[in-house]
């Protein structure tokens, strides 16, 4: 067990290594450990301008510029939504801070305030990389895949940074995190516009609903554009499922799962006992 000089001489070391960073604020950690451990629905923590601006905004305006992505998503669980996760394809700015998100010091920087050890971050990016949502674009509520089949890890924690400025609630694109009811239906506890510079991280579970179930409504048609990365641990998280979920769960509003979710399910599993 780590004594408490220990610790502290842990906390210290990471705000020397903040005070140095060229692309990280001063941030409270002691404070924002305190409202991890308070946040509901699920342990999450939102921080406003964790990033140094000048850089942010470089960031932002590639992101908003970029006309190299990935893919689409246009299906049931989520629509009119461009990622790109291709290193190579990222624009500058946006490969120095995805892979200074994979660095050291934010790994620190997370497992202090959620209280892991060992995280560890994800080289291909699976479902991580640039993100950018148009008109009428939303992501149901839903539940991550929790593991990570080239990396056979399990997923743990989830870190967004939204990219946009001069956006109000009337626009839409709310990142929400819900609970089940006592009739199973989704109640939103936490509602969030992805304005700029705002940085949401949270662990990611079986029952860590979140989504942008409120499409995006811009009255210039201005995108809702965000960062994502993901980290992960070696051991099975506890009460995590022992189910290894490659896909992830959508869910309707009445807490059901989307019946092309359980069709997808079943397919596979049909596909699989066939072959």
């Amino acid at each position: 067990m780590k004594s408490y000089d220990n610790i502290n001489a842990g906390v210290e070391a990471i705000y020397r290594s903040i005070a140095s960073s060229p692309y990280l604020n001063e941030i409270d950690l002691v404070a924002l450990k305190e409202g991890v451990k308070s946040s509901q629905p699920f342990k999450h923590i939102c921080i406003d301008g964790m990033w140094k601006e000048n850089f942010l905004e470089r960031v932002r305006r590639e992101v908003e510029e970029n006309k190299e992505w990935a893919g689409e998503k246009q299906f049931y669980g989520s629509r009119y939504k461009l990622w790109q996760d291709d290193w190579s394809k990222l624009p500058t700015n946006v490969n120095h801070f995805l892979s200074y998100l994979n660095e050291p010091l934010v790994l620190r920087i997370v497992e202090f305030l959620f209280g892991e050890n060992g995280l560890i971050p994800d080289p291909y990016l699976e479902g991580g990389g640039i993100h950018s949502t148009g008109e009428n674009g939303f992501l149901k509520l839903h539940t991550d895949f929790n593991w990570h089949e080239k990396l056979k890890l399990y997923r743990r924690i989830n870190i967004l940074i939204y990219l946009n400025k001069d956006w109000n609630s009337k626009y839409g694109g709310q990142i929400e995190l819900a609970k089940r009811d006592v009739d199973g239906k989704f109640l939103t506890q936490v509602s969030l516009e992805p304005i700029f510079n705002r940085t949401l991280i949270f662990i990611t579970d079986d029952g860590s609903y979140h989504g942008q179930p409120n499409p995006v409504k811009h009255p210039f048609k201005k995108r809702r554009d965000s960062i994502a990365a993901y980290y992960y641990v070696v051991e099975k998280p506890f009460g995590a499922s022992d189910l290894k979920r490659v896909g992830t769960n959508y869910f309707e509003g009445n807490g059901k799962k989307s019946s092309h979710t359980l069709l997808k399910r079943l397919y596979a599993k049909f596909m699989h006992l066939i072959s």
